[in-house]
């Protein structure tokens, strides 16, 4: 038998996994797009194909994000859930996954330093939303890896 505990861990780990997996298509589909981008050669079916993912991967980012915050808030409610689920482990764990987002934004700010040396960047909005994609997909990725 199962308890309300275990049921709202699982969902929460549920909902991780696919937030996960959205920031990682949706991570793929961005680098797809730079590289229409910065492509010389025109590619609208590509360009075409590369936007419908994106935005589907970010509706499912939209559902899954959403459920884990109205579970979160069910979880702050009730005491006793609260008490199991939000422990010192999981603060710790969400205080590595911030960790290891900064690190991964500062492996990123140095790996194009170093690649702009060599080809000119002309897009720099493209730089920092590529950024910000791997600070949170690292943070995401980081949560999930603790939480196993």
């Amino acid at each position: 038998m199962t308890t309300q505990i275990e049921i709202f861990d699982r969902s929460r780990k549920r909902y991780r996994s696919g937030l996960l997996i959205g920031s990682f298509i949706f991570l793929l589909a961005w680098f797809g797009y730079i590289l229409v981008r910065v492509s010389p050669r025109p590619m609208e079916l590509f360009h075409t194909i590369v936007l419908v993912v994106l935005i589907a991967s970010l509706v499912v980012q939209a559902y899954y994000a959403l459920r884990t915050t109205l579970l979160e808030r069910q979880i702050r409610k009730d005491a006793r859930l609260n008490e199991a689920l939000n422990n010192e482990l999981i603060e710790l764990n969400e205080l590595k996954a911030w960790r290891a987002a900064f690190f991964s934004v500062l492996i990123f700010i140095l790996i194009t330093g170093v690649f702009s040396f060599f080809v000119p960047i002309k897009d720099l909005m493209l730089v920092l939303l590529t950024l910000l994609l791997v600070g949170f997909g690292a943070h995401n990725l980081a949560v999930y890896l603790l939480d196993r």
